[in-house]
């Protein structure tokens, strides 16, 4: 389905709402990012994100139904129709901007991204990257024109660079504790940093849905309530 086919379908949806019927919402995401999003010991999706688009849902009275894809799906995907709505931790930069609409922000991340190699690595501009697709560092890569190959989960980044494909990695890896076994584990260091600032956390939807000013009004109401501060003090 294409995005104007979905913008469609949402509106239909709208007016199914006003004869009683419930309005499904289609929502991607990896489920791979904690705390953003992850799955729990019992097999379920759960996380900051999770919450924050389950009170989104609830504001809206919508029914959410999650699907979950690898990172680089997620914004074609939605540009496709193939999601109504994805997050997971998705940063709000002009480059995605150019291709779906993002709410406003609900967060704020660190803007300080690491390289992560052996300690002997060369630096970034004279070495071979590994990077997740789909990633703001993706894009950052590419616009500096750096020597980088995607991969298509943040564990197949970092097992490049042990099985010597990569002299460095690049990702949110800081403070990850899903990925120690694959940094410190493997003898793995965090070896350069580098500033990649982006505008905050968002939702995105496809271009001209009418669905960014329900989420943008919803999340305004939840910082308004403490909402938001209450479900990140319980996460970070």
């Amino acid at each position: 389905m294409s995005c104007i086919a979905t913008i469609s379908a949402i509106t239909a949806s709208i007016w199914l709402a006003s004869t009683g019927e419930d309005r499904v919402l289609v929502i991607g995401t990896e489920d791979t990012f904690p705390p953003y999003i992850l799955r729990d010991d019992a097999g379920s999706l759960s996380g900051f994100d999770y919450e924050v688009m389950a009170e989104i849902c609830n504001r809206t009275h919508h029914d959410c139904q999650w699907e979950v894809a690898q990172f680089g799906e997620l914004i074609p995907g939605v540009a496709e129709g193939r999601f109504d709505v994805v997050l997971g931790g998705m940063a709000i930069t002009p480059e995605r901007r150019a291709v779906v609409d993002m709410s406003i922000p609900y967060t704020f991340g660190n803007s300080l991204e690491w390289f992560v190699g052996y300690a002997a690595a060369p630096p970034p501009d004279a070495a071979r990257i590994a990077v997740e697709a789909g990633t703001m560092h993706e894009t950052w890569l590419r616009k500096e024109k750096l020597d980088y190959r995607s991969y298509t989960s943040e564990p197949a980044v970092l097992n490049a660079v042990a099985r010597g494909a990569a002299d460095l990695a690049l990702g949110p890896f800081s403070g990850r504790t899903d990925l120690e076994t694959l940094i410190a584990g493997q003898g793995l260091e965090y070896v350069y940093s580098q500033e990649i600032p982006d505008e905050g956390t968002g939702i995105a939807v496809c271009k001209g849905n009418a669905l960014k000013a329900e989420i943008d009004s919803a999340i305004a109401a939840m910082e308004a309530d403490g909402t938001l501060d209450s479900l990140h003090d319980t996460w970070f």
